[in-house]
C-alpha cells in the first residue's frame, strides 16, 4: 500500500495526497508555479485560425474522421466553396478528434529548482507521512503492540510531517514568492490530518494504560442512572471493539 501511494504521489506531479490517495488531487493551485506545468500548449492554441487546417491530417481516429478530413481538403480546393459549410465540417472534425496535447506535470527536479528548500521540505514531509503506516507496523512486529517505541515513533513522524507542512505554507518560510499555496481540497486534507491525532488516544499502549481506564471509570459512575448507564455501557463496548479493529488501520 505504501508503494502504491508513493507511486500515486509521483504520478500526480508530487501533489499532496488526499484521503491517502483515494481522492484525486485535480484542483489547480492558485500560484504561478504549477500553472505553468499543467499544459504543454497555450490555452487558446486550439482556436487560432488555421489550426484545424494544419492538423487535420495528423493521425485521424477512424474512417469517419478520414472522410471528414478529405471533405475539408476538397472544400478548401474547390472554388466558390461555402465558408459556413466549411466551418461546420471543421467543427465536426474538432469534436471527433481529441487533441493530443500532453499534460506536463512538474517533476521532482523542477520542484526543487523552483522552490528550493521549501520544495525539498514538502517532499520529505509527504514521504514521511506516506511511509508512517509501514514504519509503525514494522516496529510493532519488532517490539510488540504493548511497547511505547512504535507509538512514540509514529507520533513523532506525524508531528514532523505536519510541522513541515505548516512551516512551508506560512509566510515565514522564505518569503511569499516561494511558499506553497494550498488549494481548498488540500486545506481540508490538512484539517483531516490534524484530527487523526485523536487516534493516538485509542492506540496501545496508551489506550490500555490511560484511555480504557477513564472509560471504565466513567461507566461505573453512570451505571446506576437509568437509560444513561445502559447507553454508556454500550458506547464503551463499541469504543473498545473499534479500538482493536479500526485504529491501527486508519489514520493513514
Amino acid at each position: 500500500m505504501v508503494l502504491v501511494r508513493l507511486s500515486l504521489f509521483r504520478k500526480s506531479g508530487y501533489k499532496m495526497l488526499l484521503q491517502g490517495g483515494e481522492t484525486p488531487n485535480d484542483e489547480e493551485y492558485s500560484d504561478s508555479f504549477t500553472s505553468q506545468h499543467h499544459m504543454g500548449l497555450k490555452p487558446d492554441v486550439h482556436h487560432r485560425p488555421g489550426y484545424m487546417k494544419n492538423n487535420l491530417g495528423a493521425k485521424p481516429m477512424n474512417q469517419e474522421g478520414r472522410a471528414l478530413s478529405a471533405l475539408v481538403r476538397f472544400g478548401e480546393k474547390a472554388k466558390g466553396s461555402d465558408p459556413v459549410w466549411l466551418r461546420r465540417v471543421e467543427h465536426q472534425q474538432a469534436t471527433m478528434e481529441p487533441t493530443t496535447s500532453r499534460v506536463d506535470r512538474p517533476t521532482l527536479l523542477t520542484i526543487l529548482s523552483e522552490r528550493g528548500l521549501c520544495g525539498a521540505l514538502f517532499f520529505i514531509g509527504e514521504v514521511l507521512l506516506i511511509s508512517r503506516p509501514l514504519i509503525y507496523v514494522l516496529f510493532i512486529r519488532k517490539y510488540g503492540i504493548r511497547s511505547w517505541t512504535p507509538w512514540f515513533l509514529s507520533l513523532a513522524i506525524d508531528c514532523i510531517g505536519n510541522s513541515i507542512l505548516s512551516l512551508i505554507t506560512s509566510s515565514v518560510a522564505g518569503g511569499k514568492d516561494r511558499m506553497f499555496h494550498l488549494s481548498a481540497l488540500e486545506k481540508d486534507e490538512v484539517k483531516r490530518r490534524k484530527l487523526l491525532f485523536v487516534l493516538y488516544l485509542m492506540r496501545d499502549p496508551f489506550f490500555s494504560k490511560y484511555t480504557r481506564q477513564r472509560l471504565e471509570s466513567t461507566e461505573k459512575v453512570l451505571e446506576p442512572i437509568p437509560v444513561i448507564g445502559f447507553l454508556t455501557a454500550k458506547l464503551v463496548e463499541l469504543i473498545i471493539g473499534a479500538q482493536t479493529r479500526y485504529t491501527y488501520m486508519s489514520g493513514s
